[in-house]
């Protein structure tokens, strides 16, 4: 059964533009748009994409590059299309990257491109913890604390992982500030295929919800200071553990070669 895509998941759909790589075409550039979207869970298997004519104008293409990147996610059976009054594309499936790419993905990300990534992931989560911690309502706390939850109760590794980036964005939705949420979009864009090779160790989840919980309890609080104070702590220790699996992984054959 399919479901109509939410006003919110087209938002952030739309707020992904400028998150793929240089040199693509358009219709190529939004079926990176797309399949990102698939990946970070911000579309779902079932969702149904609006019309092409609605969807080519929110994008702001033509129907003609809209079919184009239409017919590649078909190629690679991310959506189905049906004809018809009642048809539309539909997600087909979830996207999943095997450990070994995911692997040499981070190998070949330098150390200091990685630092890079950390001092703005660290700017990001500071700035939209302290700004939700001013104007953030009660349905966005809801919404954070949901999200806490949900990370704490889940097993799969992959999925805590797509949860942890949706905490991040979440804040900067928090934040009210469409900017934000599109930087916060895009890094963590790029961030999760670097962290979903990454192996979870024993006791490492656990220390992860608690960060959650203290940047969401000062955001509760309206506690700006102390809301930028666990963002930053949660999201630069975050990456040095990166780079150290990144250092891990560079001292030993990249199976993937």
């Amino acid at each position: 059964m399919s479901v109509a895509l939410s006003t919110r998941a087209l938002d952030l759909l739309l707020l992904l533009r400028g998150s793929e790589p240089e040199g693509l075409g358009r219709a190529e550039q939004v079926s990176y748009q797309i399949e990102t979207a698939i990946l970070m869970g911000i579309l779902t298997e079932g969702d149904r994409l609006p019309t092409e004519s609605v969807l080519a104008s929110e994008l702001g293409i033509s129907p003609i590059t809209l079919r184009q990147s239409l017919a590649a996610l078909r190629t690679k059976g991310l959506i189905e299309t049906s004809r018809g009054r009642s048809g539309g594309s539909v997600i087909r499936r979830q996207i999943e990257l095997t450990d070994t790419q995911l692997q040499h993905k981070l190998r070949e990300t330098s150390t200091e491109a990685l630092r890079d990534l950390g001092d703005l992931g660290a700017a990001i989560a500071s700035m939209s913890a302290r700004l939700a911690a001013s104007r953030a309502d009660p349905q966005n706390v809801e919404h954070l604390q949901d999200l806490v939850k949900h990370h704490r109760d889940t097993v799969d590794d992959r999925a805590r992982r797509r949860m942890d980036s949706r905490f991040h964005v979440a804040i900067s939705i928090a934040a009210q500030s469409s900017r934000l949420t599109s930087a916060a979009l895009q890094l963590e864009a790029e961030l999760m295929t670097l962290w979903w090779g990454v192996p979870v160790l024993p006791g490492s989840e656990d220390s992860l919800v608690e960060q959650h919980m203290a940047i969401v309890e000062a955001i509760r609080a309206r506690d700006g200071d102390a809301a930028a104070r666990a963002a930053e702590h949660h999201s630069r220790s975050e990456m040095e553990f990166l780079i150290e699996q990144h250092l891990r992984l560079s001292m030993r054959p990249d199976e993937s070669a």
